[in-house]
């Protein structure tokens, strides 16, 4: 297994729980946190590689040095830093997770709105789906379901060989749920704003157990396109991109701003794609000079789609900090 383990911290699903246990097993030296830039639980790592500096290289050099990166950041964040990273994340019944991150903000972060109030705010909308970028459950490493969690815990002990300790935290707590604290009426309109995740768990619960007997897992998806802007540093841009109906290497087009600046296939090998199934032959990557795009500035937009404007990568646009 090659560290760091990646695992989304999808709020109100447990993750808590399982980061702890992680700093039980590894030590909290061991342990990166991303929660955003001016969180204080963001590790000084990241503080300075990823938000001070934007320096991907740092962040990777610093990232190979520990076991367990983790934090509310979205897959694409980080999948083509730590390409050989397992990705692990927890999927809870939409609802009761929705209905428990409002009573989190109004216990913790003054939130003096309504339910209904919190769950029309398109950010608290359709949380697991946002993490996951564009990805099916089943195109992760290895994924727990939070109302079964300690058969999950014991399922990613088996996979990889671990021994995370159970965290009293959660020892039924995910068990009743929290519907309860909700109308008929306002549980209907969570779940009419939540579809993506409802469909998304459904199939995370419906194909748990496959995921125990499977050593690779390949991407499952009935789209054309899918593929990642990884990310960008002053010399170079990377990520990948595959056609799954001709299987050739995808074609890009790179804009800034708005403005096609250059055009090419994807079709560096990636051993990691390869081996997880992603393409058959592993030529989906692509690497792009930042030279080959013109004059580029801090602040502009970098957008990379295919070439006939059907699909823009997950993560993209980024900004360009020079």
């Amino acid at each position: 297994m090659q560290f760091p383990i990646i695992y989304l911290h999808i709020p109100k699903t447990a993750g808590t729980s399982f980061r702890l246990s992680a700093e039980q097993y590894f030590g909290p030296d061991q342990v990166l946190n991303d929660y955003g830039e001016k969180s204080p639980n963001t590790s000084d790592d990241v503080r300075t590689s990823v938000y001070d500096g934007n320096d991907i290289k740092a962040m990777r050099a610093a990232g190979l040095k520990k076991n367990f990166l983790t934090g509310h950041f979205s897959l694409a964040k980080y999948r083509e830093v730590f390409p050989d990273s397992p990705v692990i994340t927890f999927f809870r019944n939409p609802v009761d997770r929705v209905i428990s991150e409002y009573i989190h903000f109004s216990s913790h972060y003054n939130f003096e709105g309504s339910l209904q109030d919190f769950y029309r705010r398109k950010h608290f909308q359709n949380r697991q789906a946002q993490a996951l970028s564009g990805a099916s459950p089943l195109d992760l490493d290895y994924y727990g379901i939070t109302e079964q969690y300690e058969s999950s815990l014991k399922g990613f002990n088996d996979r990889y060989g671990t021994n995370f300790p159970m965290a009293n935290l959660n020892r039924g707590r995910y068990q009743g749920g929290a519907q309860e604290l909700a109308s008929a009426e306002e549980i209907a309109e969570i779940k009419s704003l939540n579809q993506a995740d409802i469909e998304l768990y459904q199939s995370a619960v419906e194909k748990f157990s496959e995921q125990k007997t499977t050593p690779e897992i390949s991407l499952k998806t009935t789209n054309r396109y899918c593929g990642i802007f990884g990310g960008m540093n002053s010399e170079e841009l990377f990520g990948w991109l595959v056609d799954r109906e001709s299987n050739a290497p995808g074609e890009l087009a790179i804009s800034v701003n708005g403005e096609i600046r250059h055009k090419q296939p994807a079709d560096k090998y990636r051993q990691d794609l390869k081996r997880k199934g992603y393409h058959i032959e592993g030529t989906c990557g692509f690497q792009v000079p930042i030279s080959k795009l013109g004059v580029v500035s801090p602040g502009d937009r970098i957008s990379v789609r295919t070439q006939d404007g059907k699909f823009e990568l997950a993560n993209s646009p980024l900004v360009f900090n020079g």
